[in-house]
């Protein structure tokens, strides 16, 4: 639903959490299915459309580097992880989005641990832990993990001082390269390169490992040939439990915690002061006491002021909020709503632009589609050329807010006084220019619409 006053644009989404797998679950998209890909909200809704999913609300993710594209921090979509925070200490600040299997919600932290076993030729295992997935940016004494999904292009572009890093080619003896939470990863070590080139291009049947600097040492060219074994696990860190993740995204930051808006300095550190500070286009997720999640979007456009964050921390709280994070604004700002019986969405609130963005959360309907209409109404313009016979547009839906095609329906009577309806219910003009109606007639309901031949 929409809301429009003291100069602001709020369009806010409210799921109740005791329906999820009745009538509806949430899932998140990643674009073009690579760490780095973007696309418009739109193109992500009509992706998952034409892959048979009933999309009707969706929303824009977590924030992303806008020169390369990948997610700030950690991003898994269907098990699989595309991402990882940079540090441990960035990591702890910023909270995550996350849908279990069972579609089950979270707003917490969770944490990322992952490693590489080295097995020798008596079975003994030397543990390398693994600092980041996908991440390009540079840091020392790391030790980074990439597949093929990386980019568009599966090249690592290494820093300047890339003499300071050794690659370490691992082929899975499985041949898939995907990074699934809590799910091993077996291989051999078939590459060492202590001179890497500038960039590097992933095959789809190998893994990169990048070490930098002191973590060199870990790795010799005594390991070629060596059996790896590969995990990865996501944790919750409240109990540091393993749940069975189906997705997750992350929050920038707390807006609200504890049913508590935080304070100004927790601000400072997760962000620049005017960043927090300044009005904008806003995107949040929000639990409510309600048993509820609200997903919302502040526009700062035309005259609408956008909010703060201590702005956007109150309103939630005041619509029962308790638990609330931050996710990417700005130009990423972005809404959609499908109108009962239409089939696309459209954006309800104001985009500042139509920013390509990484990821999005999407609302799906469970409820299955029937031939039991709810209602109808003419969707079409009221003025119709007097030299152009058309099918009309007329908009129909089930008990379930399904669209249903209602030139399907067995039962419909169309008939106008001012034209007539043939056996494949084009209308055509007879008398013009003229007004007159058009008649449906569906189920025993009758409606009757105005309209004008010119």
């Amino acid at each position: 639903m929409g809301k429009q006053f003291n100069h602001q644009n709020i369009n806010y989404i409210e799921m109740d959490l005791n329906l999820i797998n009745q009538t509806y679950s949430l899932m998140c998209h990643k674009s073009q299915n690579i760490t780095n890909g973007k696309s418009t909200l739109n193109d992500q809704v009509n992706h998952e459309q034409k892959n048979g999913n009933n999309i009707i609300g969706a929303i824009n993710g977590d924030f992303f580097n806008m020169s390369n594209g990948i997610p700030v921090c950690s991003n898994l979509i269907n098990g699989e992880i595309f991402s990882t925070s940079l540090t441990r200490d960035e990591e702890v600040m910023r909270p995550c989005f996350t849908i279990f299997e069972n579609n089950r919600i979270d707003i917490d932290n969770y944490h990322f641990t992952g490693y590489i076993n080295l097995i020798d030729s008596n079975s003994y295992k030397t543990q390398i832990n693994i600092d980041s997935i996908n991440r390009s940016d540079y840091l020392e004494d790391t030790v980074n993990i990439f597949n093929c999904k990386d980019n568009e292009s599966s090249t690592i572009f290494l820093p300047d001082n890339k003499e300071d890093a050794t690659i370490i080619s691992i082929i899975p003896n499985n041949k898939n390269t995907s990074f699934y939470n809590k799910s091993l990863i077996s291989g051999k070590i078939k590459e060492i390169i202590n001179d890497p080139p500038n960039t590097y291009k992933i095959r789809n049947d190998e893994i990169i490992v990048i070490s930098y600097d002191k973590k060199k040492a870990l790795f010799n060219n005594a390991f070629l040939d060596m059996d790896v074994e590969i995990n990865f696990e996501i944790r919750k860190s409240s109990n540091y439990s393993t749940p069975k993740i189906k997705h997750l995204l992350t929050g920038h930051e707390f807006i609200l915690y504890d049913n508590q808006i935080l304070p100004q300095n927790y601000f400072s550190r997760t962000w620049s002061q005017g960043s927090t500070t300044s009005k904008n286009h806003r995107t949040a997720l929000a639990l409510t006491n309600r048993n509820t999640l609200l997903a919302l979007t502040v526009d700062k456009k035309n005259d609408f002021k956008g909010m703060s964050l201590i702005e956007l921390a109150h309103f939630l709280k005041s619509k029962g909020a308790y638990k609330a994070i931050n996710l990417d604004g700005g130009g990423s700002t972005s809404m959609m709503i499908r109108e009962p019986g239409i089939h696309s969405l459209k954006y309800t609130n104001l985009p500042r632009e139509n920013r390509l963005i990484s990821n999005s959360i999407m609302i799906i309907n469970k409820m299955p589609y029937t031939l039991d209409i709810e209602d109808f109404y003419f969707h079409d313009s009221p003025k119709i050329n007097s030299n152009e016979s058309k099918k009309l547009n007329f908009v129909s839906y089930d008990k379930n807010f399904n669209p249903i095609d209602i030139y399907t329906l067995p039962d419909l009577k169309l008939s106008s006084n001012i034209g007539y309806f043939d056996s494949d219910y084009i209308f055509h003009p007879i008398n013009v220019p003229s007004k007159g109606t058009i008649t449906i007639e569906v189920n025993n309901i009758i409606k009757t619409y105005n309209i004008e031949i010119i």
